[in-house]
């Protein structure tokens, strides 16, 4: 049987699998309640200032506009930062190389991880839109639109997680990249405003902000209305998914960052 097979050895899968999941629920206050609470306070504070302007997307009210974007960037953070400290700590502590001797195809060991992420940042997506609802409602034009949004949306960041913690070798650097990279992507990105609102060459970034149409998808199905063409959009979604998880398997499969220098 082939090592690149998918179901080489599913026991083997839920194993590692199931380490990601118990890794970030021994610490569910630092991994889930604090970007809750965080979420909870951006709604209170964007909320509180701004509660009377009207999104123009069909003149919502901008306490519903921001709610899918506050539920998809805590599930882009949590997402992405749940496989990149775990395979960063796992450098600290000299047992990255291990990884190479487990039983289970390079497939496996790329899914245990992302899935890990994609099910901390929907997590993350979930409570943020139970804790918000008491506030702007609970009401979902598209439920399953909508989950299924913040579920891709977690799977192409903890790809990327992944794909950063084998190519990165410290938190200092991994921070680096949540700062500089992520997070004025994920503002730029409509969380908080139309990116038509943007001035100028700015409001063209969102051709190359890959959060754009993870956020303004998600916001389609939660409030039936978006920005821009939602088929090209839906086509660079597709592509992020399938691209970034195939880089982080083929960084697997190459061994990037799995060996002790």
């Amino acid at each position: 049987m082939k090592k690149n097979f998918l179901f080489y050895n599913p026991v083997g899968f839920y194993t590692l699998f199931s380490r990601e999941i118990h890794r970030f629920m021994k610490v569910s206050v630092q991994t889930l309640v604090a970007p809750l609470l965080s979420n909870i306070l951006y709604l209170a504070i964007f909320g509180g200032v701004l509660k009377t302007r009207s999104a123009d997307m069909g003149g919502m009210n901008y306490l519903q506009y921001i709610m899918p974007g506050l539920a998809g960037m805590g599930a882009i953070f949590a997402a992405f930062q749940n496989p990149a400290f775990s395979i960063i700590s796992q450098k600290y502590q000299n047992t990255i190389q291990d990884l190479n001797s487990y039983p289970i195809s390079n497939i496996e060991k790329t899914l245990a991880f992302v899935l890990g992420g994609t099910v901390r940042g929907l997590l993350i997506g979930l409570l943020t839109y139970l804790a918000t609802g008491i506030f702007v409602g609970f009401t979902i034009v598209h439920p399953i639109w909508f989950f299924g949004m913040i579920t891709i949306t977690s799977f192409v960041f903890a790809s990327f997680g992944l794909l950063c913690g084998l190519l990165i070798t410290s938190n200092e650097m991994l921070s680096f990249v949540l700062s500089i990279v992520i997070t004025p992507l994920t503002y730029l990105g409509g969380v908080f405003f139309e990116i038509s609102k943007l001035p100028g060459v700015l409001s063209n970034f969102k051709y190359i902000n890959p959060v754009y149409p993870l956020v303004n998808l998600s916001r389609f199905a939660y409030l039936g209305a978006a920005e821009g063409s939602l088929t090209l959009q839906g086509i660079a979604v597709a592509i992020m998914t399938v691209g970034m998880f195939w880089l982080g398997t083929f960084s697997i499969r190459k061994g990037y960052g799995l060996k002790i220098t």
